[in-house]
């Protein structure tokens, strides 16, 4: 991962503290007055910055729609405190319309996620092992043929969904819950606007829906 200039590193902890203590994250004129300016401009160029180096991502046109990528939350990360959180991007149950993040231990993660997703009803796939209600972690990949499981979102309405991606040659067939036929074949072109990353691990609940205490590993209250 490239390194940091110290304003950036600012700009991170700044972004981090917020996301952190308000949960949502600040905008982009609240970054350009942390650094001291009135100029929304500023407050874009480091995003943008820490964007290419990999330590965010943003949706653009949205707003407060700056989230830190698994690369930032690792900086962030105590191991004394023996776990990190991770942003449910769809499926998780709503809370106060602020984002919703899962407590994960990291030790179970060989490859840090950046988000987290509930498969929702209609949703499985059991081809790839995935069925209703589990609780995928992805990690942000390049725009690349990445065979396995992964995570795309729907182009007619922006879902984000899981599907496997299969390369046969120079075909690239993306099996997916909601298409017909099942399995369908993609264009190279499309994959890197297509692909939102791939799955890391699998969680799954063996006494009901209820997230995150009963999804997730770790100690329950007795």
């Amino acid at each position: 991962m490239r390194s940091l200039t110290e304003k950036q590193r600012s700009v991170l902890n700044f972004i981090e503290k917020e996301i952190r203590l308000k949960k949502q994250p600040p905008t982009i004129k609240e970054v350009a007055r942390h650094i001291g300016s009135e100029n929304t401009r500023s407050g874009l160029t480091h995003l943008e910055a820490l964007i290419r180096k990999g330590y965010l991502e943003r949706s653009p046109g949205q707003a407060r729609s700056i989230r830190l990528t698994g690369a930032a939350l690792t900086l962030f990360h105590d191991p004394a405190d023996g776990q990190r959180e991770i942003p449910c991007l769809a499926g998780c149950p709503p809370s106060g319309g602020a984002p919703v993040f899962l407590p994960v231990p990291p030790v179970y993660f060989t490859d840090p996620p950046d988000y987290a997703l509930k498969v929702g009803s209609g949703r499985s796939l059991p081809e790839a092992g995935i069925q209703e209600g589990d609780i995928l972690f992805v990690q942000k990949i390049p725009g690349r043929g990445r065979e396995g499981i992964i995570i795309f979102r729907d182009p007619s309405t922006g879902e984000l969904l899981p599907g496997f991606l299969a390369r046969r040659k120079d075909r690239f067939l993306l099996r997916s819950p909601i298409s017909e036929p099942v399995e369908q074949e993609i264009r190279k072109s499309d994959i890197p606007s297509l692909i939102q990353g791939r799955v890391v691990a699998i969680f799954r609940s063996v006494l009901g829906p209820r997230i995150p205490s009963d999804l997730l590993p770790g100690p329950k209250e007795p």
